[in-house]
């Protein structure tokens, strides 16, 4: 579940220019402003001719995280040639794509094969708020581990959120990116855990049944 602010709801009119998986989208006449305030070619001035394209959301996690050895972190911005990324992405217009990411600079390598394997639960904006839900599978076969992400039980796992804002023209690398989180899956909480107390609770009031009983006994002269 992951939700995100956002005042305007963006969705691209028509077909966009470039294929899902081009991060490189400069020569289609995305790019940043100079950060101006104020004056002619300012951030501000510009922003209403934007061309409007999707809002879209995404995270990755590294492919072979157990690969990586401490304190080193993967490349935050879509993996690199060693440590490839794997990349879910949603855009406004309903699309869930899975990619793997080989570099900052690098259109990403789309994974049809995996796409049938993760689903979009929700997506909602409202009141100025995404909320995208999605299910993806912890592990893969046997022989995925070159391909997607495994979560084990227990192992704090790196990973990043990028957040395009379509009525701001963001596309490509034209974007937000948060600092590295970490994806932790707990262990299941062990049955002794809830059988131990409640046992525990039964022996109290027995004993204290059996020494309340012991001492009205005494009062009355008997002896238990």
């Amino acid at each position: 579940l992951i939700q995100w602010d956002d005042r305007t709801k963006s969705v691209a009119e028509g077909k966009l220019p470039w294929a899902p998986t081009q991060v490189n989208v400069e020569n289609f006449g995305v790019k940043e402003q100079a950060p101006k305030t104020g004056e002619e070619g300012s951030i501000a001035a510009a922003q209403n001719n934007y061309a409007v394209y999707n809002d879209a959301i995404a995270f990755q996690f590294p492919i072979k995280w157990q690969e990586i050895p401490a304190p080193f972190k993967p490349r935050y911005l879509f993996g690199d040639a060693k440590f490839n990324a794997d990349i879910l992405k949603w855009e406004a217009d309903g699309s869930l794509r899975s990619f793997r990411g080989t570099g900052w600079d690098q259109d990403f390598e789309e994974r049809d094969d995996f796409e049938e394997k993760v689903k979009l639960m929700k997506a909602e904006w409202k009141n100025g708020r995404w909320t995208v839900m999605i299910s993806r599978p912890l592990k893969g076969d046997k022989d995925d581990y070159d391909e997607y992400t495994r979560f084990d039980v227990g192992k704090y796992i790196p990973m990043v959120f990028f957040a395009w804002d379509g009525h701001n023209g963001d596309a490509g690398r034209k974007m937000a990116v948060s600092a590295f989180y970490y994806t932790i899956l707990e262990p299941p909480t062990p049955q002794e855990v809830y059988i131990y107390p409640a046992i525990i609770a039964v022996g109290v009031v027995i004993l204290e049944g059996w020494m309340l009983t012991r001492r009205a006994n005494k009062k009355k002269g008997k002896s238990l």
